[in-house]
C-alpha cells in the first residue's frame, strides 16, 4: 500500500476555485483501480491535510499524469494554494483494530 499526504492551505480569493476543482478532482479519482479512500482533516490552526490511500504505486503514478488532475496541479500552484506540501510514501507496516475484530 502506498499513502500520499498533501498538505496545504488555500488562498481565500481562490476558494471557490478550490471547490470546483476538489469536487471534480474527488469524482475522478474514485474511478482509478487501485484508488482505496482519501480523508481530509484540519488542523488547529487551519492547514489542511488530505491523506489518500492507494493500492500500489502504479496507481500513485497513473493519478499524478491524470490530465485532468496535472491542470488542477497547476492552478494549485499557481494561485489556488497559499502553501503546499506533497509527500508519498510506501506503507511498510499496517495494522488496525478492524484487523483485530476479524479474528473474534
Amino acid at each position: 500500500m502506498h499513502i500520499e499526504v498533501f498538505r496545504y492551505r488555500v488562498n481565500p480569493d481562490h476558494q471557490d476555485e478550490f471547490e470546483t476543482l476538489y469536487a471534480r478532482m474527488a469524482g475522478l479519482i474514485k474511478g482509478l483501480s487501485g484508488y482505496l479512500g482519501h480523508k481530509v482533516y484540519t488542523a488547529d490552526d487551519g492547514e489542511k491535510l488530505l491523506v489518500g490511500y492507494f493500492s500500489d504505486f502504479a496507481t500513485v503514478e497513473a493519478w499524478d499524469r491524470h490530465p485532468e488532475h496535472k491542470h488542477a496541479k497547476e492552478r494549485g500552484k499557481n494561485g489556488v494554494f497559499a502553501e503546499y506540501e506533497v509527500m508519498v510514501g510506501e506503507v511498510v507496516e499496517h495494522h488496525s483494530s478492524k484487523d483485530r475484530n476479524k479474528e473474534a
